[in-house]
This record gives C-alpha cells, structure tokens and sequence, in this order.
C-alpha cells in the first residue's frame, strides 16, 4: 500500500510538471483606463497591429507612443506561481512612458497583498530607456521576499520594450564628435552613438550570432562605471605586462559565450597590421557591478602602447575565432580620435589637447608604480563645438538610420537560450546562497554528531535566516507552483534549488530532517516549547492523538487536488501559518488562525508539526521509502524515557511510527547519554526484573514485570 500511494503521488507530481497556463489576452483587450494611465495625454488608441502586435496611441495627430502587452511577446516569463503580464507605453525613442500590471496569480498576494501594485512600484518604470540594464535592486527598486516575482516581471519589460524597439525604434546618425561625459550613457547610448562598435560571430555551434564590442577607456572613471571592481583585475594584468598606454575593453553579449577571447585578435591601422599577442589579453570574466552588470556575461581587456597604435586615429579591430568560425572585423574610432578630427576639421576653434598619462593608482592594482594607464581623453575642441549626451539627444538627428534589429545595436533577448543551470547561477544572489548554504551546514553538523548545544544553534540559525532574515522557507505552496507553472519555479532559484534538494534527498536517506532542523515554524514551537512550563503543557489522549494525525494528510489534500484539477485559487495560507508569522502585512484573520496554533503549540508540543502541516505530511508520505531508520535496541521493550520526551509522540513503546519522526535526535541522543533507564545495560537490568510464571491455556508462559526504578 505505501509504495502504491508513492507512486500515485510521484504521478501527481509528473503531471503537475506540464500544467498549461492560460493563454494570454491579447492588447486590443486592456481596459482603457491603463492605456489612459500608461501614456499620459493621450486621446485615441489604434487597433493593434503589425508584428510585434502594438498601439498607437495619439493626441490629435501627434504620435505619443506605442502600447504592447508582455504575454504577446513570446518567451513568456513567469513569475513564482504563473506569467505576470504587464501593459507598456514607449515612445518612438525607446523611453518607457508607464507600465501597468494587468494580470497575475501569485500565492503571495494572499499575505503581501496586491504587492506589484503597490504604489509607486509600477511608477518607477516611467522614463526608463529600452536600453537600460533593468537591474532589480539597482535600476529597479525591488520587494523584499517576492524577488522571483520581480525579477520575472522586470525582465518581461524588458524583453517586450527591446522587442518592439528593435522593429519600430530608428536610430539617429552617431554624432560626428566626442562625446563630453561618457558616464552619463547607458550601454545602449554608447553603442548607438559609437563610443562602442560591435561585430558578430557566428559560431556553427549556435542558432545565432554572438556579439563582441570593442571600445577604449579612456579613463578610470568609464571602466569603473563599466565593470567596477574588475578593473582592479585589469590593472593587475597590466602590472604582470609591466606596463600599457591603453585599455580596450571587449564585451562578449550573451549567456553562452563559448569563445576563445584571448588570441586570435589584430589591429590595421595606416595599411599596417599588428598582431597582438594573447598575454596582451586578458578575460575579466562576467562583471558583477557598473553598467555591464547584466548586460553581459564576458568582458576583457587588450592591452595595447603607443609605439603600436595611434589611438587618436581610426583603426580597425580584427578577431579570428578559429576554424570554421572565421575571421571578422570592425572599425573604430575612439573618442579621442573623434576629438582629434574635429580639431583638423576646425584647426581656428582650438587644437586637440596632449594625451595625459597618468599613473595607476587603484587599490585594487596593488600599488604597481610602473604601470602607467592613459586615464583620459581631452577635447580636442572648444566645449562649443563639442555635442555632448544631452545635446545630442535633444537635438533632431541629421539623419536616420536603419532600425535596432538590423543594425544589431541591442541585445532583445537572450541570443541563445541558456539552460536553466545557465539561468540559475546568472541571476543567483550569493548573498542568499551563503546564508541558504550556511543554515544547511549548521543543520547537517547537529543532526550527524547529535549534540544538543549544537541542535538549539542550528535551530536558532534556521529561525532567523529562513524565518526572518531570507525567508526562504520551504512551504506547501511550492508544490502548487510546480503544479501550476511547472518545475522552473524551482529550477529558477538557486537557494530554493538547494533547499528543496537537501529536503529531497534527506528524505530519502533518514526522513523528515527537514521539520526537524530546517522549518523555521518548528524551530520557533521548540523554543515555545523550551520556555514553557511543563506543568502547563499536556498530550492528546492515545485515541484522539491517533485520529489527528490524519487530519493533516486532509489538509494537504485540500490544497494539493484542486491544484491538480486546475484550481488557481491560493488556500495554503489557510493552513500554513509561516507567511503570517514570518511576514508583515497579513489580515486579522490569518493573524489570529497563526495566534491559534501557537497557542496549541505551547500546550501540545510541536502541536502544528502533529496534526495540521501539509508539507509535513508531504514529507511524511515520502519518508516512508527512507533508508536509514532510528535503530531500536533491547532496552526500548521496558524504557518509556523517548516516549515521553518524543515531540511529535511518534514513539509507542518500542515501535517508532517513522511517518510521523521528524528526526529531531532527542530519542537518539538519550539512547547515546544512556539517559533514564537506558543509562543502564540489559545485564544489569534483568536481575531486577520480577519473572511471573502465569497458567495460560498453552501452559506456563513468563511475563516480565519492570521493577521500580532506582
């Protein structure tokens, strides 16, 4: 009967893996009132049309914007519990002019709320360019506890705007002079008014072409607002060198590089070409901080001196990637370079300024007095006739080019679609897997050498971290989310990933680890537990404990079928008081249900654990197929000491009902202080035991009665 009811359940589980979400509604069909609220001014909205499907949205005959749905631009991303599909307004430009959130079921709205339309959460959107980063947390205000939920629908915007932008979005002509202040541009602005150039590979190994820009930096300041502390690492490089004139940093786009960057690259400059050779090459790696920080995956720099290059002249950047990749190339002119000509353009405005070389002096380089880095480039003309960002950007654009997608100047998607290992260590807070990781440690470290002081600390670890400072806590309604959106809700977040593999897998081997080390709701009923006086605490009768037990596999029931069946309706906050407890902003009702069970949880030990938790009854059904079971020894026949001290009352007698252990090691450890009766081996034991001779039908049988302890 178990191993049936397992295999029912892992059958539940594999259908839940291909739930279908619904299909999204198209833009034609968002209320009014968001379209009025997204572009501000506006009077009439077309139908949609083109590919991808958009709005126009008008005042008179003047075009304010366009109006796309995220769920209409496929791969459509979800959120915890299913997609989160938002309505965007954008200007011709590529800035956003609002976003609303137009519909979403995330089983945290039953204790958050309607958290994605908390004011000025959408606000915050308005006036961000297509070409920002759209870094939660940095770019993006974020939510504390609903990161997954964010992050999904930060990226959706993206994604969708860069979409759109890249089929009705031209650009302007870059510029023909240096730009003043190179910091105040995004990545995008930068390629776009080419202070960056960018060619493609194409690697035979990949459905699409892999972009590598090259641009100079021309001071500390721009490669610190690109890569931050990486180019610490750069100016370490340039020690090991023993020196460099210049930096040129490359930046490889994509999730899935697979390029050897190091060698294969040459500079022509005046009909002359030079090969650089590759420890003139060094890879940084993915930057975890400045502008690059999630806009790509890969940066390095070449080192380069002025007896190679002129760098205030044009050149051209060649890169062979090898054997059936081929050989590619791009023009660049610096910004020095572009100063320069203006100069020669303009020779009675002024004269380029002399390149200034100044000495290295970043923390992060370890003091190389030697290394000499050019860290800027002055203009060569008078600020008059210098256009600089803001300049440009406001002035009408002598011409206009061809649109983003054929000039390949932004990164829409993901040009390869990453696995979702790639995924998951790509938008991984470490921050959290070194909490994540450090509870799991202190957990395994009690459980293994079953030392009390060690168990209250992993306990106080678990209650903390899970509880209150991560609230990462395993809850029943991860198992609606993977029904409901499939196992990605998992797959997609690292701490939970090893939260639910180290849960999995001790279930497995010894059982319900979990409720006993990693449930941040049991550790607070321990100390409960703890604090309260025993005087005050009672036990269910035998009989009525008995029935209890099941009703928690009732509860699971509740919750897990009509997810099944369908159902998108949230009720395990119903049962699971962690969201209230752990969480701000519950109702008065859910407050006082959590209120209910703590207080039954101060008079019954462990009362929620016992007869109302559905993952742990989902964690109960699993430990039925467990390996490494508490040992029972000839002693437990007359002991009642873990029976008495068992939290949950799973022991009865000798009999241990594993279903219901959580593995909280108080039975193992008084078997290994020998506390109570155990304290005392059966060789000293049975001399005072009173042996009965007793007339029964079959004849003289012995019945062994336990003296009174000592």
């Amino acid at each position: 009967m178990p191993h049936r009811l397992g295999t029912a359940l892992l059958g539940l589980l594999a259908l839940s893996l291909f739930a279908v979400p619904a299909e999204a509604q198209g833009v034609d069909r968002v209320r009014m009132s968001y379209l009025r609220e997204i572009v501000p001014g506006a009077e009439r909205f077309e139908d949609a049309t083109g590919t991808p499907p958009v709005r126009r949205a008008y005042r008179g005959d003047e075009l304010l914007g366009l109006v796309f749905l995220t769920s209409d631009l496929p791969p459509e991303v979800y959120g915890y519990s299913g997609p989160i599909e938002t309505v965007v307004g954008m200007t011709e430009d590529g800035t956003l002019t609002g976003v609303r959130v137009t519909d979403y079921h995330e089983t945290y709205m039953r204790t958050r709320g309607d958290f994605l339309r908390t004011p000025g959460f959408q606000e915050q959107f308005a006036g961000k360019s297509v070409g920002d980063a759209f870094r939660v947390r940095e770019d993006i205000d974020g939510m504390s506890r609903v990161t997954i939920s964010v992050r999904a629908m930060t990226r959706s915007i993206r994604q969708a705007a860069r979409q759109v932008a890249a089929e009705y979005m031209r650009v302007p002509e870059p510029p023909p002079g240096p730009i003043e202040n190179v910091t105040s541009l995004s990545w995008f602005e930068m390629r776009a008014m080419g202070v960056a150039e960018r060619f493609e590979v194409t690697d035979p190994d990949r459905d699409t072409p892999l972009g590598v820009s090259v641009l100079h930096l021309e001071s500390a300041e721009l490669a610190e607002y690109l890569v931050g502390d990486l180019y610490g690492y750069a100016l370490r490089a340039v020690e090991e060198r023993g020196a460099a004139d210049h930096l040129m940093l490359y930046v490889v786009d994509g999730l899935r590089p697979r390029l050897e960057t190091e060698q294969g690259w040459s500079i022509q400059q005046d009909g002359r070409t030079l090969a650089i050779a590759s420890e003139d090459v060094a890879m940084l790696g993915a930057p975890w901080e400045g502008m690059l920080q999630g806009e790509t995956s890969l940066v390095g720099v070449i080192m380069l001196d002025d007896d190679d290059v002129d760098i205030a002249r044009p050149m051209t950047f060649s890169f062979d990637a090898g054997p059936g990749v081929g050989s590619y190339s791009v023009a660049y002119t610096s910004q020095r370079a572009k100063a320069a000509m203006v100069a020669a353009a303009a020779p009675s405005v002024g004269a380029a300024a002399p390149t200034v070389r100044a000495t290295a002096t970043s923390a992060a380089a370890a003091e190389p007095a030697s290394v000499n880095v050019a860290t800027s480039a002055e203009p060569a003309a008078s600020p008059a006739n210098q256009p600089t960002a803001a300049t440009v950007a406001a002035a009408p654009p002598p011409e206009v080019r061809a649109t983003l997608a054929q000039l390949n100047l932004l990164d829409l998607v993901d040009e390869q679609e990453p696995s979702w290992i790639e995924r998951t260590l790509y938008d991984a807070s470490w921050t959290r897997v070194g909490w994540i990781a450090l509870t799991l440690a202190l957990a395994t470290l009690a459980f293994f050498t079953k030392r009390t002081a060690i168990r209250w600390v992993s306990l106080a670890t678990t209650l903390a971290v899970l509880g209150y400072v991560d609230g990462g806590f395993l809850s029943v309604s991860h198992i609606t989310a993977t029904i409901w959106v499939g196992p990605s809700v998992i797959l997609g977040d690292l701490p939970l990933l090893l939260m639910v593999a180290f849960t999995l897998l001790t279930v497995l081997f010894w059982g319900r680890v979990f409720c006993g080390y990693l449930c941040p709701f049991g550790a607070l009923q321990d100390f409960i537990d703890a604090v309260v006086p025993k005087r005050f605490q009672r036990a269910l009768p035998k009989n009525v404990h008995r029935v209890a037990l099941k009703a928690k596999y009732g509860i699971l029931a509740i919750i897990v079928v009509p997810a099944l069946a369908g159902s998108e309706a949230s009720l395990y906050q119903w049962f699971e008081p962690f969201g209230t407890v752990f969480t701000a902003g519950s109702t008065a009702l859910l407050w006082t249900i959590a209120g209910a069970i703590l207080l039954a949880s101060a008079v019954v030990p462990r009362f929620y654990c016992r007869y109302a938790c559905p993952l742990g009854a989902a964690l109960a059904v699993g430990s039925i197929f467990s390996i490494n079971r508490i040992r029972r020894v000839e002693q437990c026949d007359y002991c009642k000491v873990c029976e008495q001290k068992c939290p949950t009352g799973a022991i009865e007698g000798p009999e241990i009902d594993f279903k219901e252990c959580v593995r909280c090691n108080v039975c193992e450890i008084e078997l290994i202080e020998k506390a109570g009766v155990c304290r005392h081996d059966m060789e000293m034991i049975r001399p005072r035991l009173i042996q009965l001779k007793t007339q029964t039908p079959a004849g003289l049988a012995d019945v062994v009665l336990r003296s009174p302890a000592p």
